[in-house]
């Protein structure tokens, strides 16, 4: 941990003084200054933890994924069937404060990700995991007779990574458009179409 004047600066608190200034300021904005001033410090608090901007970047978006793996194994518990798809969808979605403020940040990353190639690979795994998750949740779902036999686990997956994607993305350009009962609207109606076979 970093001591300036008495104050001990956590690794954890400088990447979330980053996220504030990220979802405030832009990614474009965000500089090892800016998140100093964020945090009252000097700029040797932040380089003590980190080397660089896209380190300090790297550690801030592996928090936000480790943040939706725990969320998704809260929502888990006690649910089964179909339900359990669903709940895993609710981890990803912007339904309240903390899940729009985790959408902002994505979408700076995601921009920055397409000329970074250590953050490109992030993102990468961080789809891969969720679609993972998807995919074992609809094989066993199939093989207990929940859903549609004739359904490719993976395509229905990655299939609902791409809807929620569009989601989030929509209700941060039209917040108004997607409320989270429009969001909920949305995600059950393609889960019935394509998967309803009725939840148990």
């Amino acid at each position: 941990m970093a001591r300036i004047a008495g104050r001990v600066y956590s690794k954890e608190e400088v990447a979330r003084a980053a996220w504030r200034v990220i979802v405030r300021d832009g990614l474009h904005r965000t500089s090892v200054r800016a998140i100093a001033r964020e945090l009252d410090a000097t700029t040797g608090v932040v380089t003590y933890h980190f080397r660089d901007k896209a380190g300090l970047l790297l550690f801030a978006l592996d928090r936000l994924g480790a943040a939706i793996s725990r969320d998704i194994e809260e929502a888990l518990r006690g649910a089964t069937g179909l339900e359990r798809v669903r709940r895993i969808l609710g981890t990803t979605l912007p339904l309240g404060p903390r899940e729009v403020t985790g959408w902002k940040i994505w979408v700076s990353f995601t921009g920055l990700a397409m000329s970074n190639r250590r953050l490109r690979e992030e993102h990468q795994r961080r789809l891969e995991i969720l679609s993972d998750r998807l995919a074992g949740e609809l094989q066993a779902l199939r093989e207990a007779g929940v859903v549609p036999a004739a359904i490719d686990p993976r395509h229905e997956g990655d299939a609902l990574i791409a809807l929620t994607d569009g989601i989030g993305l929509g209700h941060l350009l039209r917040p108004r458009v997607y409320p989270p009962e429009r969001q909920w609207q949305i995600v059950d109606g393609y889960l019935a179409a394509r998967l309803g076979k009725g939840r148990r």
